[in-house]
Order: structure tokens, then sequence, then C-alpha cells
């Protein structure tokens, strides 16, 4: 049973808007186009990583993914942790293309496609650390000491995996993703005793699930990107020039000529993931690049977003459409 899905979504949105509205000239430019590229592979790894899981047991196990919870002044995280009443199991994930060799537990070597190598530290130093501080959490909920496994797995099947010296083989918590349900069933048949009953499952998944702390999702304020940076205006979803023109009822663009009766939606959509979601009828023909203030309260009233206040003093609470 999966008790905490995926939960990227509205990050991924907002660094597409961000990408969007940030100019091609801007210095933080190539930062955030770099970190929409491996929020996409994290969303790819994620897919690979949920098609085992979903082969367990869903009355035996309780699963939640993209845990942050909190560790003394700060956090840490677990990219998906997967418990039942004989054991709980954290993963790692590592969403790496081209070849990894791995110095045993110690660094790592990543080449990637073009030739490149990075180093790394080691994922299995990584998640034993976790482990370390989701021991100290669940002592502290008072819970019977269950036995705390883990592995690191690799999202796509394509990565080679080697071993950097002949001595020191690939550490066998090292695995592909399409290893990953019949390592679970292996352990099953280890690990037969429960430790805890299922109601104790049940209530430890929902207390970490209430411990969950949220990462900041403000990308502006990651990047540093200012609101005066972004680019105005509605974006043609046909050759991304901006700002369209009102037209008929209809917005145009002057590059290549297309029209669409209601791409401000999808203005307004950038504007509440990147700025505030409450917008003014002043702010949104700001940001829409429109001098009209009728042509806009029009638009506000006919997508349906509710309001509070009157004249002057209204805004409209703005969702995603």
């Amino acid at each position: 049973m999966i008790i905490k899905p995926h939960s990227r979504q509205i990050y991924h949105q907002s660094l597409e808007a961000l990408d969007r509205r940030t100019p091609d000239f801007h210095h933080l430019k190539e930062a955030v186009r770099k970190e929409l590229i491996n929020t996409n592979t994290g969303i790819k790894g994620e897919r690979e990583i949920s098609y085992p899981l979903s082969f367990l047991p869903p009355t035996d196990y309780r699963i939640l993914h993209n845990l942050r919870l909190p560790s003394h002044d700060s956090h840490f995280e677990t990219d998906s942790l997967l418990m039942n009443q004989q054991f709980f199991t954290q993963i790692e994930v590592k969403n790496w293309y081209g070849t990894v060799y791995f110095d045993g537990e110690e660094q790592v070597i990543r080449v990637g496609d073009d030739g490149k190598e990075e180093g790394f530290p080691s994922p299995i130093l990584q998640v034993k650390l976790q482990r370390d501080r989701f021991r100290l959490l669940l002592n502290n909920l008072g819970l019977p000491r269950i036995p705390l496994l883990y592995f690191v797995v690799f999202s796509f099947p394509s990565t080679i995996l080697k071993p950097l010296y002949p001595e020191k083989p690939i550490p066998k918590e090292v695995i592909h993703a399409n290893a990953l349900f019949h390592k679970m069933k292996q352990l099953s048949r280890e690990f037969k005793t429960p430790v805890i009953d299922r109601p104790t499952l049940d209530l430890v998944s929902q207390q970490l699930l209430q411990a969950h702390v949220p990462p900041d999702k403000n990308v502006m304020k990651r990047f540093g990107v200012n609101y005066s940076d972004l680019t105005r205006g509605v974006i043609c979803i046909n050759c991304g020039v901006a700002p369209m023109v009102r037209f008929h009822q209809k917005w145009y663009c002057g590059r290549c000529n297309h029209y669409s009766p209601d791409a401000h939606i999808a203005a307004l959509n950038d504007y509440y993931l990147l700025v505030n979601d409450t917008i003014s009828n002043q702010q949104a023909r700001e940001f829409l690049a429109v001098d009209s203030h009728h042509l806009v309260r029009r638009l506000l009233a006919n997508a349906g977003y509710k309001f509070i206040g009157y004249n002057k003093a209204r805004v409209y609470k703005l969702e995603l459409l």
C-alpha cells in the first residue's frame, strides 16, 4: 500500500515555468535548465522504480516515497521507504547514465556517454548515514528494534556497473531496478518473524507521514531569480515568443500567426507556480502585458477564479487550470 506517493509534480511544473519565464540571456538560465533536465531524469527514474514495487503485496507493505524527516537541527531524505512487519528497507535511487565504477564502499566514478569522468561520494555511505538517522527517529517513536535494510538502486538498465579494482567487488546492496522485486522476495524469506503487528505498522507509517517536512518549493528563491527578471506577457505555445496580443477575443502571435482563445490560462498558471496563489487586476495586467482593466477582469471572471474583496481591493484566488 502506497502511503505517500512520489511528490515531484509541483516542483517539476514550477521548474518548467521558471525555464519558460527566464530569458535565454539571463546568467541563471543554464542552472535552471540543468535542474529541469535532472528533474525530468528523476521522474523517469521514479517510473522505473515504481514498476517492480507494484508487484509487492499491498497488504504486507507500507510504501512512502520522497520522505524528508527531521533529524537534530536538519533533515534527511529517503527516496523510498518500504515497510513490513518483519523489516524496513530504505531505497536510495540513482538516476545515472553511462558507466559507474565502484571503489568498494568508497568513492564512485561515473563515466558519461561523452567520456567525461565525474567523482562522487559513496552512495553506500550515504544510505548508511540515513539508516543511522532513521534508527534514532524510530527509537524516539518507541518502536522495537526492527531490522533496517537498504539498497542503492540504479533506475536505468542501460547503466553499466563495474568494480574499479578486481579485489574490491561492488557491494551487494547495489542493484538495478529490475532486481528490486526479487531482492525484496529474498529478504522476505530471510526475515520471516514479525517484529511488530499490523496496527503498529499502520501507526508508524502515519507517524512518518505526519513527520514529513516538504522542501521549499519556491524555485525563484532557490535559484535567486527575481520577479523583475521574468519574461512578461502571454507566451505563444507554438513558437515560445511573448507577448501575444489580444485581438478579437483571441490571443495572436505576431511571429508565427498562431491564435488561441485561452493562452492567458497558461500564463496565470506560471504566476501561480512562481509568484503567488493570489493576484489582483493590476498585477494580472502587468504580468499578462495587457493595458485594459476591463479585459483582465473579464478574463479572470470567465476562467472561474474565486475572489475576495471589491473594486481595487479585489484579489483572485489562483489555481492550476
